[in-house]
């Protein structure tokens, strides 16, 4: 049996669904900076007092904690999801009619639609009976179609509120802090660079804090870190050879019959 000495990990990283205390639904996370696991524990100690130097006579353990820190490299709404605790939501392609503007919109301020990446824009005052169709360029400007931004350029003899119809393309949503810290199954086939031998690593259920930062803009090439603490499981924890948090197998040289 070969054993790992000198080592460089690598190896694809996966989060999915603890079901009766095995990884279910797992999702390769994409490229990664690392993976680190820093193990505490909490002892509660006692100093005597009878000998002048009040030494320590007794450690209790109070528990135990596993903190993994995963570092990201693929900015994706599923793992910014995981960061931001929030809620994913697909937003599909279409087309809108009569979307109104805010009311009393002056020359020079902008506008957001409700949709992005937008084309086919026509906007319309709120005249009646016969409605005003504004002119690109005089009345408006599209400041950028794929944030669907509009700048209201003249509103002169316009009847407000004006209305937006439009084509909108996809998107995802991800809002923030609209949902439970996440809890994911960690799965890891880790590869010594040194020598080639592998080894799996479980962690069984991985409750994830919210994010620290995020950096949206940057000079450079950017990643962020999830900071999470595992949680016990209870199907595990029963078998000594699982554990309550996780465990890690290293492959063997020999093959099954």
């Amino acid at each position: 049996m070969g054993q790992m000495q000198d080592f460089s990990l690598q190896g694809k990283i996966y989060l999915g669904e603890n079901v009766n205390g095995k990884p279910r639904n797992l999702k390769w996370v994409g490229d990664q900076s690392s993976l680190n696991i820093s193990i505490e524990t909490q002892f509660e100690e006692r100093k005597e007092n009878f000998s002048g130097q009040r030494n320590t006579s007794v450690r209790l353990k109070q528990g135990s904690a596993i903190n993994p820190e995963l570092v990201l490299r693929y900015l994706t709404p599923e793992n910014i999801l995981l960061g931001v605790h929030g809620k994913l939501n697909k937003v599909a392609a279409g087309t809108v009619t009569a979307e109104p503007f805010p009311t009393g919109v002056v020359a020079g301020e902008l506008i957001v639609l409700d949709k992005v990446n937008i084309s086919n824009l026509v906007l319309t005052d709120s005249s009646t009976p016969t409605v005003t169709t504004l002119v690109e360029g005089t009345h408006y400007k599209i400041e950028s179609p794929t944030g669907a931004m509009i700048e209201v350029l003249d509103v002169t003899g316009i009847t407000q509120p004006i209305k937006a119809a439009y084509s909108n393309g996809g998107s995802t949503n991800v809002s923030m802090l609209t949902a439970q810290p996440p809890i994911r199954y960690l799965y890891m086939e880790a590869i010594n660079t040194v020598d080639g031998r592998r080894a799996i690593v479980h962690l069984y259920k991985v409750q994830i804090s919210p994010l620290s930062q995020l950096p949206l803009t940057s000079e450079s090439l950017a990643d962020f870190t999830l900071s999470a603490s595992c949680l016990s499981d209870s199907v595990n924890q029963l078998n000594d050879e699982l554990g309550a948090y996780g465990r890690i197998e290293w492959i063997d040289d020999e093959v099954g019959p």
